[in-house]
This record gives structure tokens, C-alpha cells and sequence, in this order.
């Protein structure tokens, strides 16, 4: 087994208050880690670490093979005055020709999936669901070896959700994928995922 991401000993704290404690975890390659556990329990924290966010207070943190990340936040973090199109494409800014008229297909089809305008108006004219998933389609559009998701479905209704799954869901296999979720109706829609937990300081694999 290849560990893509691997914790080890590590501790994390704020303030004094400790986040993570003695963790030490693999995350293998080309595997969806779906991570769940209660507000606080520090999973955030987990994406930060492994996205190099944040160093650890002791232990270490590795990324094997694991050169490009593409990651959504809790936060949207879109450029307000920019369009859907053109957030899409951030991490795309150097194609040009054919590579570029291919991704822009690309990102019309992935925008007509999952219900987003393609059209001149800013994202700070949309809606909190519409700017999620111009968050999702950014990051697994991204030319990336590994992705994070902290909570990215959050706040959107059912329809919406199979909407969104159904573009995502297939873009993410075989490729090494961390999803931060508090529902469990979401773990049924991977196939074959790797469970985690993480609570009082610790991420213990369920699987």
C-alpha cells in the first residue's frame, strides 16, 4: 500500500488547546478518505496539515507523489468579481490553443451539469449554493494528483447534490481524495470508500 498523505505523531493545538494528538495515519493512493466526526474535532485542521496549510507542533506530515493539490474550503474563497467561467479556470491561466479551447468546452459541459450560469455576471451575484459549486468545479477541474474536500456539499438541497455528485463522482476515481463530511448519506454515494474518524484528538480508520 502507497500512502499519497501519511501523518506521523503528529500533534496540533491552538492556544494551548490540543487539536490532534499523537496521530499517525496513511491515506492510501488513488483512494477516496471519506473523514467524518463531530464540529471541532479537529478534520479541518487534518486538511490544513496535509495541504501544508499549517505545520505540525510535533511528528510529520508526507506527501508521497503528491505534487499538485487542489483543495475547497469551508469558505468559498472565489474572486467576487470575477465570473463563473473565470474561477473556473484560475489554476488554468497558462494554456493556450487547442489545451485551452478543450478546457473551456470542458468547463461549459461541467457548468451546464451542475446548474451554474455561464454568463457575465460576478459570483458576488450569486447564490451561497451557486458559489459552492463554482469552489467544487475549480478544484476538480484542477490539472491536480490529490484533492480535498472540507464539507463541500454543505448547505445545498438533495437535487442539487445528485447533480453535483453525478459530474464529480467520476473525475474522482482512482485518484487520492479526502472528503470532509457530517452526513452520512454521503459515504453511500462512493464506491468503496475508506472511512475515517476523527474525534478527541485522534483519526482512526473505520474500514
Amino acid at each position: 500500500m502507497s500512502c499519497g498523505f501519511s501523518l506521523t505523531n503528529v500533534e496540533k493545538g491552538y492556544s494551548g488547546i490540543s487539536v490532534l494528538t499523537g496521530v499517525t495515519a496513511c491515506f492510501e493512493s488513488g483512494r477516496t478518505h471519506v473523514l467524518m466526526g463531530p464540529s471541532g474535532s479537529g478534520k479541518t485542521t487534518l486538511l490544513r496539515l496535509l495541504a501544508g496549510l499549517e505545520t505540525p507542533d510535533a511528528g510529520e506530515v508526507g506527501r508521497s507523489g503528491v505534487e499538485r493539490l487542489a483543495m475547497t474550503f469551508q469558505e468559498d474563497r472565489l474572486c467576487d468579481n470575477l465570473t463563473v467561467t473565470a474561477n473556473v479556470r484560475l489554476p488554468h491561466a497558462r494554456l493556450r490553443g487547442a489545451e485551452r479551447a478543450a478546457f473551456l468546452e470542458l468547463e461549459r459541459e461541467a457548468c451546464a451539469a451542475v446548474g451554474l450560469p455561464c454568463d457575465a455576471r460576478p459570483v458576488r451575484e450569486l447564490s451561497g449554493g451557486q458559489r459552492r459549486r463554482v469552489s467544487i468545479l475549480r478544484c476538480v477541474l484542477a490539472d491536480a494528483d490529490a484533492f480535498l474536500f472540507d464539507e463541500p456539499l454543505k448547505g445545498m438541497d438533495e437535487k442539487t447534490v445528485d447533480a453535483v455528485m453525478d459530474f464529480v463522482l467520476p473525475r474522482l476515481a482512482g485518484r487520492t481524495t479526502l472528503w470532509v463530511t457530517h452526513d452520512e448519506r454521503e459515504l453511500s454515494r462512493f464506491d468503496d470508500p475508506v472511512l475515517w474518524r476523527v474525534e478527541g484528538g485522534r483519526v482512526i480508520s473505520c474500514s
